[in-house]
């Protein structure tokens, strides 16, 4: 089911090979030019056009920056913005780039089947259940009934299939703002924490996701990785578990930084 996350080794030789091939297959030449063909300031052919255009490409970086000095309108600033804190994981409770790479093919190879099966609602489970709109208040959210229901109902497929993305969105929001922020230092989100099914529920809303992502999507995703950080930061290091402790919250921030691109919260 979409709740499962595993330290597995499988697909990471596959992917790198893949990886490989495709770099290959980028890098390769797609019209080759004889090497008896002049330069000249006018072509008069196809390969002494293409040459032409292959030397002037050489005389420019791959990527153009602009060198401007932007401190000088700091006294014009009406507003700064400043980026939240991202805690670090310690030495020992940082995921390898390898172990990461599996989780994101595996998570991935969860995605792709249920965009399939939201292109195709034939398919979907006979037991599919809609959210009842008691799920939303006035305001747009209710809190008290998401955390019954993530108390009382299983991630299962044919929960989660039919969530629209608002509602997506403001569970994700529950999970972090109420579930991650009553986390005690030292502690970590297990596959059951009390009374709630904590990492079953994040993977599965995870994977429903929709994409293209809209700023709102990504500020709630932002904030998932965060309180992850931020819980495995208070972690004994020096416990023997720590490491199982670590791995949900890995995970979490894994899947947002390196799924969905949000680089810069990355281990």
């Amino acid at each position: 089911m979409v709740h499962q996350y595993n330290m597995s080794t499988k697909k990471l030789v596959y992917k790198i090979k893949r990886d490989d091939e495709d770099s290959e297959t980028l890098k390769s030449t797609c019209f080759q030019i004889s090497p008896d063909v002049e330069l000249k300031d006018v072509p008069t052919n196809g390969e002494e056009y293409l040459l032409k255009v292959k030397k002037e490409r050489e005389r420019y970086s791959s990527i153009l920056k602009c060198n401007k000095d932007y401190s000088i309108f700091a006294p014009n600033q009406s507003q700064f913005v400043e980026e939240l804190s991202h805690a670090k994981a310690p030495d020992n409770l940082k995921p390898t780039i390898e172990w990461q790479n599996i989780q994101v093919a595996d998570f991935s190879e969860v995605r792709m089947y249920i965009s399939r099966l939201l292109n195709k609602r034939s398919a979907w489970p006979p037991n599919t259940r809609r959210l009842d709109s008691s799920l939303c208040d006035q305001n747009g959210k209710n809190a008290a009934i998401w955390l019954k229901m993530f108390r009382t109902e299983e991630s299962s497929l044919s929960c989660v299939i039919g969530i629209h993305q608002a509602f997506i969105d403001i569970a994700l929001q529950v999970m972090t703002d109420i579930i991650l922020d009553d986390v005690k230092p030292g502690g970590t989100i297990t596959h059951k924490t009390g009374e709630y099914q904590n990492c079953q529920w994040i993977y599965a809303l995870l994977a429903c996701t929709r994409q293209p992502l809209v700023s709102d999507t990504v500020s709630i995703l932002r904030d998932l990785a965060r309180k992850c950080a931020k819980i495995r930061s208070n972690l004994n290091t020096e416990d023997e578990n720590s490491k199982h402790a670590a791995a949900p919250l890995n995970l979490f921030i894994c899947l947002v930084s390196r799924y969905f691109r949000q680089y810069d919260l990355a281990d």
